[in-house]
């Protein structure tokens, strides 16, 4: 029986896809350059696969495309971190 609560516990986990994060995850994704970059990405990935929450896709869209009027107290204090490495890959990428 403790083996059927086990299942139960872990498919209501896997329900929870958290597809704003993932969003950024593969945006980061594409702008990787570097070691370093790639070690943040992972990092980033590891966080979000144990985030209880989503970020709301107005949120996201801020991130991606009006990144510049972001306000950073409106994400979670856990990935302004990597919102502002993800901002900086991308300043980075119109430099060159």
């Amino acid at each position: 029986m403790a083996a059927a609560s086990v299942k139960k516990t872990t498919k209501n986990a896997k329900s929870k896809r958290k597809t704003n994060l993932l969003k950024l995850y593969s945006a980061m994704n594409k702008l990787i350059l570097d070691a370093v970059d790639k070690e943040i990405v992972k990092r980033c990935k590891i966080l979000i696969d144990t985030a209880e929450e989503d970020i709301t896709k107005t949120l996201l869209d801020k991130i991606l495309k009006n990144n510049d009027a972001l306000d950073m107290s409106l994400v979670d204090e856990a990935f302004v971190p990597y919102v502002k490495h993800y901002i900086f890959m991308l300043k980075r990428g119109k430099r060159a």
